[in-house]
């Protein structure tokens, strides 16, 4: 890894950023435009192609609407073999991402090999906030859509992934049914679901109306009937 003044016409965003919102960048913009950049931008190199830059997006943001046409950056050579492990953990660090952001950062690192304490130490989280956030990483895309809407709190959230992945404490299978706070009979494809569970007899039901499978099944039917309905109005 070197320092390198890098014009900005030769970066460019990495494809798979996790940041989805920038937030509001006017406070940004000012400080750059007036003292200039006070944290490298951290890029890697592509012989004959823009740098990527996998950590400082904001920043780098900011110093184009300040009409800043040169960036300070760390370049990681194409022979890094961290390359592409700095590249998760930078985007896992940002304390202003949100918490499904974090999730999939969280996720790509478990997926890399890191175990969640690993990752804890590595991005200063502790192995609470790791777990809770790759518990979220599992919720279908209709849930995930509800926490985005602020329509799902985050613990309905987990509480929704843990039973769905089937991972309901032992303490709670003393009886037959278990009582979820969102996924219960005046849920919208309560019906669906019940219609459609014959498994009462040897799995756990959940909210009293089906088991962790028909509820993920019906769950994710529904989302992709929703995809196909919106494409056929937009067409």
């Amino acid at each position: 890894m070197k320092a390198a003044v890098v014009p900005v016409a030769d970066l460019a965003l990495h494809p798979s950023r996790i940041r989805a919102d920038l937030g509001n960048l006017d406070e940004l913009t000012a400080s750059v435009r007036t003292v200039g950049l006070l944290q490298p931008l951290l890029v890697t190199a592509r012989p004959g192609k823009k740098a990527v830059v996998i950590d400082g997006v904001r920043r780098l943001t900011a110093l184009t609407r300040a009409g800043i046409d040169r960036a300070l950056c760390l370049v990681l050579e194409p022979g890094d073999a961290s390359r592409d492990m700095a590249t998760m953990l930078a985007a896992a660090m940002h304390k202003e991402l949100e918490p499904l952001e974090q999730a999939d950062a969280f996720a790509a690192l478990r997926h890399r090999g890191m175990t969640q304490q690993q990752i804890a130490r590595a991005t200063g989280y502790s192995t609470r906030t790791v777990g809770s956030r790759l518990i979220l990483a599992n919720l279908p895309e209709e849930s995930r859509a509800q926490v985005t809407a602020r329509k799902l709190t985050l613990a309905d959230a987990e509480d929704l992934a843990r039973q769905l992945r089937g991972g309901v404490r032992a303490s709670t299978r003393a009886t037959s049914t278990v009582k979820a706070r969102w996924l219960g009979k005046s849920h919208p494809l309560a019906k669906k679901v019940s219609d459609g569970c014959g498994h009462g007899g040897h799995r756990v039901m959940i909210g009293g109306v089906g088991c962790g499978q028909c509820w993920e099944s019906a769950i994710r039917d529904d989302a992709v009937a929703q995809v196909i309905y919106h494409g056929a109005q937009a067409a």
